[in-house]
């Protein structure tokens, strides 16, 4: 595992109580400031969403000739022992690579996503995609190999039937949450996580890497080349 010793560590770095007045752990301002702008783009995010990957018009006119963006990664219960069911990806961010072409489909998230500038995880680790997890689907516990990132959870659509039950959740070490349309949830993936879905309704989210709060710039900028001469080196294979 790639740790740098001493970084505040927590499973969840956001409170149960979304409208809780200390939500952000240590009130830390870089984070506070990437939850507040994801959140306050809720609307506009969720549209792009639903226009582009769904076909569904938001617009007054209601015209969308575009077909629905095709998915850059799906993982069924038959090719990977982790997950069951259907979980599909829509990547801005992949492998620390953007995608133009969701860029061009969906502007307004790429801007708000771009003016996290130097926030944003920057090693072949980095992902920012729309996921959406199906209806009967899991991902089984597991863990990131390294400690440099925090993952941001913007839930878009969240299914009506788990409002008063526990059918669709996330478990971080060994706290349980449940997602909240338009309310962020900040998470350290080195620590043992698993999600699951067990309604007949999809749950999206956005998920954002961020670098972890603690990681210097100087840091950042070193580990950023050792990442760059290992990609030169062709060392990198598979990341996650």
């Amino acid at each position: 595992m790639f740790s740098i010793h001493g970084l505040r560590s927590l499973p969840f770095w956001t409170a149960p109580d979304a409208n809780s007045d200390n939500r952000i752990a240590y009130n830390d301002p870089y984070l506070k400031s990437v939850v507040d702008s994801l959140e306050a783009n809720y609307d506009d995010i969720k549209a792009e969403y639903l226009e582009a990957v769904m076909g569904l018009s938001t617009s007054s006119t209601g015209l969308n000739d575009s077909k629905p963006m095709e998915s850059d990664y799906v993982s069924t219960d038959t090719e990977h022992h982790l997950h069951k069911g259907n979980w599909e990806w829509h990547s801005y961010i992949l492998k620390g690579g953007k995608s133009p072409s969701f860029a061009q489909r969906c502007p307004k998230t790429a801007s708000i996503i771009d003016s996290f500038g130097d926030k944003l995880f920057g090693t072949p680790f980095s992902y920012c995609f729309f996921s959406t997890l199906h209806a009967d689907s899991s991902i089984e516990a597991h863990c990131a190999a390294m400690n440099l990132r925090l993952r941001i959870h913007l839930p878009l659509i969240v299914p009506v039937e788990d409002v008063a039950t526990n059918k669709c959740g996330i478990k971080v070490a060994s706290q349980k949450r449940k997602w909240e349309e338009g309310k962020c949830i900040v998470l350290d993936d080195s620590y043992q996580h698993e999600v699951w879905n067990e309604t007949s309704e999809a749950r999206v989210v956005l998920l954002v890497d961020i670098w972890h709060p603690d990681v210097t710039k100087d840091e950042r900028n070193s580990i950023n080349e050792m990442f760059d001469y290992s990609a030169k080196m062709g060392w990198l294979k598979n990341s996650e």
